[in-house]
């Protein structure tokens, strides 16, 4: 090591004390005059010298209020075809999208008109001019929606997928989203379908009201109870319970919402739909009702006949699922088989026997469970 004397030690202390330090970097970021070097610090209002480079300024902050509505409707027009799909089929995009506008539209307004009647809530004039302004306002809201998932469609070929495979507790908005779209579609439209469509068919009148009105409050609650299963299938709770897509208990609730909530939600839905809608934004008036009672009639007609084809459809589909299933499923094996089951020979004669699993046990084990004599267990 080389010996630094004291006299070194002072005069190399007194050159750093003596070095000023470097100016300190303007607010905003270090600014290049493109030499590399950093220029000194301007005060505000003094012009920079020739030959500085000045970045622009920052952009101003996004406003509240303001940002998050253009960024929501950010890209709403833009119908771009996915250029890995081919051309879309008009007619079936046309057929699609017209449902969706029926159902997913003016069937939230009439969700909320209908529902709203069934509680009491536009028993005085008041109560029902606030109940046909929120029923305009959900339905919006539900254009808004209704916009986006057309688009998607358009450049998809498909709706938006309905759950989120992957950490699916940690999606807070889009399950808001999901489920409080489907509270106002099902529940409160299962309702409401059965309330509007029996006054579109002339089944409901003055005398039979309260009839009808338990009704429909029995078919919401029943709406409910399905919502909120499907909530804790969402969240992936009581996965017990619908973990096997073939146990009678899923296979029930497929043939459940095949038959019944389609033709509640889609039928009776979609004439309920236009019989209430046509009412908040005053086209039903009791000097029109001549008018829109067929319309309601003829639009339910249609949406029976489009029922009846996607029954037809699950129908073979079950169908199918089933013949495939019993293709795929391996022939059990009786104790009399196990016990007389020559593994050797099975494996000399190049058997499958890839459904067997094979444990090698103790003797003592084996005379304990009576097992096989050759210390073999096989399970199916």
């Amino acid at each position: 090591r080389q010996y630094i004397t004291p006299a070194k030690r002072l005069s190399h202390v007194s050159n750093t004390m003596s070095t000023p330090p470097p100016p300190p970097p303007p607010p905003g970021g270090n600014l290049n005059n493109g030499q590399g070097q950093t220029p000194p610090f301007l005060p505000p209002g003094m012009m920079p010298p020739p030959g500085m480079a000045v970045p622009p300024p920052p952009p101003p902050p996004p406003k509240p209020f303001i940002h998050p509505i253009t960024h929501a409707f950010h890209g709403c027009f833009n119908f771009r075809r996915h250029p890995t799909k081919p051309p879309v089929n008009r007619l079936a995009y046309t057929r699609v999208i017209l449902a969706k506008l029926l159902l997913e539209v003016c069937g939230a307004s009439g969700a909320i008109w209908g529902s709203s009647e069934i509680f009491f809530l536009r028993d005085t004039p008041l109560g029902n001019e606030i109940v046909r302004i929120v029923a305009m306002f959900v339905g919006v809201i539900f254009f808004y929606r209704f916009w986006w998932h057309a688009k998607h469609y358009y450049q998809h070929d498909q709706d938006f997928p309905p759950l989120k495979e992957h950490h699916r507790r940690k999606w807070k908005l889009p399950f808001l989203q999901v489920f409080a779209s489907k509270l106002v579609l099902e529940v409160l439209g299962g309702a409401g379908a059965i309330w509007g469509c029996s006054e579109a068919v002339t089944l409901r009148n003055a005398t039979n009201k309260f009839s009808w009105r338990v009704a429909a409050a029995a078919v919401g609650y029943v709406f409910f109870i399905r919502w909120v299963f499907q909530v804790f299938a969402y969240c992936l709770c009581f996965a017990g319970l619908w973990s096997n897509p073939a146990s009678f208990r899923m296979t029930l609730a497929r043939w459940y919402d095949a038959f019944v909530s389609k033709l509640v939600l889609e039928v009776f839905g979609a004439a309920g739909a236009v019989w209430g809608f046509s009412e908040i934004v005053f086209l039903r008036t009791p000097d029109t009702v001549y008018i829109w009672r067929p319309i309601a009639i003829a639009i339910g007609v249609v949406f029976t006949l489009r029922w009846i084809f996607a029954l037809k459809a699950f129908v073979q589909s079950e169908n199918d699922a089933v013949e495939i299933k019993s293709q795929l499923q391996p022939t059990e094996m009786q104790r009399d088989e196990v016990a007389n089951f020559d593994v050797e020979k099975a494996v000399a004669s190049d058997e499958h026997i890839d459904d067997l699993e094979l444990e090698e046990t103790h003797s003592g084990e084996t005379e304990a469970s009576g097992e096989n004599e050759n210390g073999l267990k096989l399970e199916a």
